[in-house]
Order: C-alpha cells, then sequence, then structure tokens
C-alpha cells in the first residue's frame, strides 16, 4: 500500500481554508448577536423612534438601554398554574421573549411567550436607566409609532428626571411639615397611612411631568402636537385605567392626565428655527445575549 503524504502546498491551502471557515463563523456569530443589522425587528423600532428623538432633544449624557420581555400575563398563568410563589413570578415576566425554552414541569414555556404575547397588553417602566417594554405592547399598540414614540420618551423621562433623589426629597419635606416625622407610636398606623398617601402623590406628580416631557420631546421631533394625548386616550380604553385619581394610585386618573397633558400642548411652543443639534452625537450596542440594546451619547 502506498502512504500518500500532503505537500506543504495542500497543508497550507487547507490552513487558508480553516481559518477563513473560523473568520466566517466569527463575523457571522459577532453579526449575529452583535450587529443591530441582525436584531428583532422591534429593537429596530426602538431605534428608529430614539434616533428621531435624540436628534431634535438633548437625551443628556448617560448611557440609556432598552430592553424588551414577557408580560405581566406570564406571571399570573405562572402563578395559577403553581409553577412559582408568588414573590418570584415576576421572573418570568422578565425572561427574553426572543429565546427558546426547557418545558418546566410538563408545561411549555415557549407557548405561555406566545400567549403572553397575544394576550398581554401595554406594559413600560423605567429602572436603574433601563427601560423595560413588553413584546406584548408592540402588538397592542398595533405599530403605532407615534405611540410608541409616546411610551418610549415617557419613560426617558423618568430617566433623566432622576425622579428617585427628587421624590424622596419632596417626601421628607412634606412629611417634616406635616409632622408625620415625629414618633408617635399610639399613632403609627394612621402615620404610614398618611405616609403612603404622600408617596402616591408625589408619584402621580412625576407621572404627569413625564406625560408633559414626552409630548415636548414628541414635538419637537416633528411628531402632530396631539399624539401623546391620542395615545392617552388609546391606553386608558384598551386597558380599562380608571377615568378618576385614586390617592392609593401611583398614577393618576385619566381625566386629570388628559387635562394636564392638553394644557401643557396648548401652552408649549416649539421653536421655529429648531434644527438637528450637530452637537448631539451618539452610537448604538446591541447584546443578543444579555437582549439589549443602549444609546451611548458620545458628545465630547
Amino acid at each position: 500500500m502506498t502512504k500518500k503524504f500532503i505537500n506543504k502546498k495542500e497543508l497550507k491551502l487547507i490552513s487558508c481554508i480553516l481559518a477563513l471557515t473560523f473568520s466566517f463563523l466569527y463575523l457571522f456569530d459577532f453579526s449575529r448577536n452583535k450587529s443591530t443589522f441582525f436584531m428583532p425587528k422591534e429593537y429596530k423600532e426602538i431605534k428608529n423612534i430614539v434616533n428621531k428623538l435624540a436628534a431634535k432633544n438633548n437625551l443628556g449624557d448617560r448611557k440609556i438601554s432598552f430592553s424588551i420581555n414577557n408580560a405581566d400575563y406570564i406571571s399570573w398563568n405562572m402563578k395559577d398554574l403553581e409553577l412559582c410563589k408568588e414573590k418570584i413570578c415576576w421572573y418570568y415576566k422578565n425572561l427574553n421573549p426572543y429565546k427558546k425554552y426547557k418545558n418546566r414541569d410538563g408545561i411549555n414555556l415557549n407557548e405561555l411567550t406566545n400567549q403572553a404575547y397575544l394576550y398581554g397588553g401595554i406594559e413600560a417602566y423605567a429602572w436603574n436607566d433601563i427601560v423595560w417594554i413588553s413584546k406584548s405592547t408592540f402588538r397592542s399598540i398595533r405599530e403605532n409609532n407615534g405611540f410608541l414614540g409616546c411610551i418610549i420618551a415617557h419613560e426617558i423621562s423618568h430617566i433623566l428626571f432622576d425622579d428617585h433623589i427628587k421624590d424622596s426629597l419632596s417626601l421628607s419635606s412634606k412629611l417634616s411639615d406635616s409632622g408625620i416625622l415625629k414618633k408617635n407610636s399610639h399613632k403609627k398606623d394612621l402615620e404610614d397611612k398618611e405616609k403612603k398617601l404622600l408617596e402616591m402623590e408625589i408619584r402621580r406628580y412625576a407621572e404627569i411631568e413625564a406625560d408633559n416631557s414626552a409630548a415636548k420631546l414628541l414635538i419637537n421631533a416633528g411628531f402632530p402636537k396631539d399624539t401623546c394625548s391620542k395615545f392617552l386616550t388609546y391606553i386608558t380604553g384598551f386597558e380599562k385605567l380608571a377615568t378618576e385619581t385614586d390617592p392609593n394610585s401611583s398614577h393618576p386618573g385619566y381625566l386629570e392626565r388628559y387635562s394636564s397633558l392638553k394644557k401643557f400642548i396648548s401652552l408649549y411652543e416649539t421653536k421655529s428655527n429648531l434644527k438637528v443639534n450637530k452637537h448631539n452625537k451618539w452610537k448604538w450596542s446591541f447584546n443578543r445575549e444579555l437582549n439589549i440594546l443602549t444609546f451611548i451619547p458620545t458628545n465630547k
């Protein structure tokens, strides 16, 4: 039997092929997991909206991240199926809806994710410089970019205002003025109730401020002036929200919010010479594994 040895040319060719293959696999993996070009369409919609807002508004110098997750609906299902304790069911709400999961105790988590998308509603909040949005929100607003803009601008406003510090100072001041800070064990239950009402009052005011700020950001970006007031009416009907303000709620009722927003819009004047600020520069970073899209200001 004659042995066939690989000569230097063949070895070099094989080495080149392997190097090109690994390079291609690396680029494919990088493009799929890091490139904004290959990210899910919902993230592309967020990116387009924020680009419009950033072009005509100052969104600050901090990174702002966006994450699309499951809706509350999946948490309720997991609780009903007794697959989680009430205090930790939120874990499933935050699962990445773009991933596939193994069954748990015979329950198909992927089907529950599909149901959360179909039957979930409009959900969004801001926490630690991250804007959280449920995937069901995109279906619920029926591809209305203006409504999506109001949601994003509202949550960005909470981040820009840094509500926690301001609200905490406001609460301390109100507690001091009302005398609640003075310890009195005989009236503790009453004082706790009054403190809770003050906390809710401050949080409702923060929501009003975020509503007005969102309208300003959108108007500056060229959206119709009544975009956010129309969204407020839409979400109230879609989510069956209260029309009257409840003192125990963190959000004002529809009538109060709508009245305040309409008043702000009627008084707000867009600067006629408002143009793209060339000093506002930014870039984007997407991480599929972490399920997060980040807006990164690069102003010098």
